[in-house]
Parts: structure tokens; sequence; C-alpha cells
């Protein structure tokens, strides 16, 4: 199989796609799928082995080993899980070429249409976005298989297609894993004991993580004295507004922390340290924050409004009515102050099953009819 690696093989954060494109990859690999990774050639316009530098900053954050690819192309499928729209990137009908020319069949994994849906908090790029992402979109047209990482994202996809009167059947809804990569579930609870006052928050500052209202939610919960928490924000600082809004509550001296570069182990390590996680985003595609902080034994104050709410409906999970600042601040006085619900939603966590990136990997060749040989499906 050849596997698209271009934008994450240059990269330097591991944002929620990048994990995916590492974590499928070494999916992949241990299902004993030989993957060639390739890169796209913009001087020539057509795919091109990925170059060692590039198998080396693909190793970072749990990524596959540089060895551990296939050196010499092969296979029946070009399989691209990165994000590529915009002015610098191929059209889809290029790769959609590139293929063909290999003699490869197409498949892409869609992860959202945010872009579109939320264009109002992309500022003066905001019509730019929403036709790259659009063009995007349609161009998925041309895919032999679509596996979008939600039913909503799915629904999203089909939507659009069908709207400009494209082929919209071969969109599948395929849910992402939730594992940590390279970590071992966990399903051991806190201990009984404790308060419940340290709290994580994970995501990148940018306007749809919604950390303007998360921040007035704690400030007007710590004003009362009803915020006896610490609070831990990681995330690299991808606006400058949203940094600004944080800093300034750093400056008010508002009980946070946050952390800008974080790696994967420390990153492992502020969810091992806190009690619950909490994500308070607008929309997103998976939301694999809240995945992995169940992964990982953490319940989850969560947005429930789109995918998010179907990760959500399963348990170990505190549903937040909204994303507005007044339901923030609810929903945190209420984990804050119910040791019996705090209980309640780590029971949950822990009887819900869980995919692991193995599990995902194979459940993807199945959608592929490609057979290698056997994974784990789901780890309990």
């Amino acid at each position: 199989m050849y596997y698209y690696v271009d934008h994450t093989s240059r990269f330097g954060r591991n944002t929620g796609i990048q994990r995916c494109v590492r974590a499928i990859a070494a999916g992949l690999i241990g299902c004993g799928v030989p993957l060639h990774p390739v890169v796209w050639n913009r001087e020539h316009g057509d795919l091109e082995p990925a170059a060692p530098e590039a198998l080396q900053h693909l190793a970072r954050w749990s990524g596959p080993a540089p060895d551990a690819w296939a050196a010499q192309p092969s296979g029946q499928w070009l399989l691209i899980v990165e994000l590529v729209s915009g002015p610098h990137q191929p059209t889809a009908a290029q790769l959609q070429q590139a293929a063909s020319s290999r003699g490869l069949r197409l498949a892409w994994v869609f992860h959202d249409a945010i872009p579109l849906r939320l264009a109002q908090l992309y500022g003066a790029r905001a019509a730019s976005a929403a036709a790259y992402h659009r063009a995007y979109m349609a161009g998925l047209a041309l895919a032999h298989v679509v596996l979008a990482n939600s039913h909503t994202s799915a629904a999203q996809l089909r939507a659009l297609l069908s709207e400009q009167g494209l082929p919209a059947g071969h969109v599948q809804a395929l849910p992402l894993a939730a594992q940590y990569p390279g970590v071992p579930r966990c399903v051991e609870a806190k201990p009984s004991s404790s308060s419940g006052n340290r709290l994580l928050a994970v995501g990148s500052l940018e306007p749809r993580k919604n950390h303007g209202a998360l921040l007035k939610a704690v400030a007007w919960l710590a004003a009362q004295g009803r915020f006896e928490a610490q609070l831990v924000l990681v995330g690299w600082p991808n606006d400058p507004r949203v940094v600004a809004l944080v800093q300034r509550a750093l400056a008010l001296g508002l009980p946070l922390r946050w952390e800008a570069e974080a790696d994967d182990a420390r990153l492992l390590a502020l969810y091992r340290w806190c009690d619950a996680t909490v994500v308070a985003s607008l929309d997103e595609g998976f939301g694999l924050p809240v995945a992995e902080s169940l992964w990982l034994g953490r319940p989850c104050l969560c947005t429930t409004s789109g995918a998010l709410g179907e990760l959500a409906a399963g348990g170990g999970c505190l549903p937040l009515a909204s994303p507005a600042w007044q339901d923030l601040a609810a929903g945190l006085s209420q984990w804050l102050t119910a040791s019996e619900l705090r209980a309640r939603l780590q029971q949950q966590l822990g009887q819900r099953p869980l995919r692991s990136w193995a599990g995902y990997a194979q459940d993807l060749l199945t959608h592929l009819c490609v057979c290698p040989g056997q994974c784990l499906d789901v780890e309990v």
C-alpha cells in the first residue's frame, strides 16, 4: 500500500491529523501491511518516495521506525490520511491521476467539514479557507473509498457531495481509535479520596477550541470561591487572539497553567496527573482528546454537538449542555462538588469498549478488502 505522508513528514508538531497519520501507519504495519511512504513532488506534480530524513521525522511521537516502512513500491491502494487542502497542495484530481498511473485505487480518511461549517472563526482567511475546503471535499468524489472518522463527518460529506450532484455512496463511517499511541489502556481509577480538582484541557490555541468560554467559566467560579481546582492547558499557540486571552487569564492570577510545548511523554504524564479532562470545543470531526482521555482512564467533561456526542454517549463523559461559558461553569461546578457523579463516570468508563489502533487498522483493511493477517480488534 502507498501511504501519503507529505505534510506530517515535515510538520514540527503532532496535532490531531498528524497523530492519526502516525498511529494508522503503525497499526497497518503491525497488521503486516507493507507501507510505502510517499510525498508530493511539487516541481514534477507527482508522487515520490519519502526521503530518509522524512522517515526520521515520522518516527517521532510514537510513529513507525524508519526501517519499518517498505522501501520498494507495491500494493493496490494509495491511502491518504492527511488533510490535503490549500493553495500549495495537490488537487484530488492530481492525486487520483498519480494513483491511476501506478495502477492504484484511491482511499481517503476524511476528518471534518469545519472550515465550511465554522468559516467565521478563520478571520481574514474565512472565505479562502472555506473555498479550499469545499474543493477538497468535492474532490473526494474521485476516490474509490472514503472512510470518515465519525458518523457525523460521514453525513456532512455525503450531504455536500449530494448537493453538488456528485457520487456519495462510497463514503463510509469508520470512527477512529481511542488509544493513546503506544500506551496500553488504563482502567485504574483515581483513589476515591481524590477531590477531582486536577483538570486538563488539551487542544491547539485556536477559536474553535473555545478557550475563551472555558476561561470565562473558570474566572466566574473563582470569583465566587467555587473553583478550588487547578487547570492545565496544553496546546500550541495556533492563533494569536486565543494566546492573548490565555496570557490575560494568567496575568489575572487565575488558577491555571499553560504548556505550549508538551511532547507526548509530558502529555501522558499530565493525563496521569489529572482527575478529569475538559473539552469545550465548538465542533470536532472525531474528538481525539476525549477518546485519549477515556483510554487513559480519565473521565471527560465535554460538549456534545456532532461527533463529540457520539463519543460521550458511550459513557465516562459528563455532557455539557452547550459550549456557552455558563454551561461550562455549571458542568465544572457539578464535577467538583459531586463525588458520587465522579465515581459513576469512572465506573462507566471502565465498562465501555474502546478501539485500539490495531483494531482500527484491521477494520480499515476490511473496508478495503485487504486481509494480510490477524490483528487484535478491541481492548476493553
